[in-house]
């Protein structure tokens, strides 16, 4: 083990110290010529070890070379000064992602933030998305990171991520997430109408149809029995909307089915709250049309049952989805603070 201080401290799976430094050095710099951060912010390299989730040798050597390059300058206090200047001026402390901060995807990739990002990120997609059919909800960062044990920083990964699906944005002070209304959620089932057919029919020649004859046969357990577990009825739901679905080799199109489809995660988690799932009985004879037209070898006829059951499903959904009761607050996790509407 050695003692050098630039190697203490990394992430497992970060690459070497030296290109650590590196991409630190090549991250502020850009900011730094781009004017993002406030003119008289202090970069400490306890700050930026806090921000990027690393040691602090990389960031001491980092700020040593902004120096070097007079990018930053030294002055009275700790830490090292931004001065578009080039002369004194009064030093800003201030969070560096409220700073500014932003970090492209080769960033997250540099500081070994993306494959942990990847872990819980659709956690709390799914969190936040079970949520906002309630009301609108502020963000606290900190309570996030502590309440899925991950750091700050990767906190803020993740609230990007979400940000560009369009699920939570960003002001000047805090993230928020904004109530998703039913005007909304009826647009995007007309798009799921539009795009999921399609994307069957796209799907058809690449599915495993061992695998759909065993969905079926699930399905047809299930309505024989007459009753359905939370956990059962995500099943049904992911046999057709995901694993059918998503098989489509377009990867667009299959993106945008994922940002529709937000809304079935909201509606599912707002039934299953309140004990007030819907009776199934249609829709799950709906999922057999399609499973069996399928499995028959008839895309079209498979296309066209999905298109209808997503038409019905929306008829039925969105009057549900108004005037919903308040979520109880033990219904959602400490870091979604309620607020008002604007």
């Amino acid at each position: 083990m050695t003692n050098d201080p630039e190697v203490l401290d990394l992430p497992e799976g970060l690459g070497a110290p030296r290109q650590i430094s590196q991409s630190i050095y090549a991250l502020l710099r850009r900011h730094i010529e781009k004017r993002t951060f406030p003119d008289g912010l202090v970069l400490g390299e306890a700050a930026i070890a806090k921000a990027l989730d690393i040691g602090r040798g990389p960031a001491r050597t980092a700020l040593e070379q902004l120096a070097a390059d007079w990018l930053v300058l030294r002055f009275g206090g700790r830490g090292l000064i931004v001065s578009y200047t080039g002369r004194p001026v009064a030093p800003v402390r201030k969070d560096l992602y409220e700073a500014g901060l932003e970090l492209s995807q080769s960033d997250r990739d540099a500081f070994g933030l993306s494959g942990a990002s990847d872990r819980i990120y659709p956690q709390v997609e799914a969190t936040i998305s079970s949520c906002v059919a309630f009301g609108r909800f502020a963000i606290d960062r900190l309570a996030m990171a502590e309440h899925h044990h991950i750091s700050p920083t990767l906190a803020h990964v993740i609230l990007t991520r979400l940000e560009t699906v369009g699920l939570v944005r960003q002001d000047k002070l805090r993230w928020y997430a904004d109530k998703l209304t039913p005007d909304q959620i009826s647009e995007y089932y007309e798009i799921r109408q539009l795009m999921e057919p399609e994307a069957l029919k796209r799907a058809y020649p690449l599915l495993d149809r061992n695998r759909v004859i065993a969905a079926r046969d699930r399905l047809k357990a299930v309505m024989a029995r007459g009753d359905v577990s939370p956990a059962e009825l995500n099943q049904v739901e992911r046999d057709i909307h995901i694993d059918i679905v998503h098989a489509c080799p377009n990867v667009q199109m299959v993106r945008i089915i994922k940002d529709s489809q937000r809304s079935l995660i909201t509606t599912m988690h707002t039934f299953e709250r309140y004990g007030s799932t819907p009776k199934m009985v249609l829709a799950f004879e709906e999922h057999l049309a399609v499973l069996e037209a399928i499995v028959a070898g008839d895309p079209d006829g498979a296309a066209d049952a999905l298109r209808q059951h997503l038409i019905r499903a929306q008829a039925s959904t969105v009057p549900r989805m108004i005037d919903l009761p308040p979520l109880d607050k033990d219904r959602y996790p400490p870091y979604l603070l309620p607020v008002e509407s604007t």
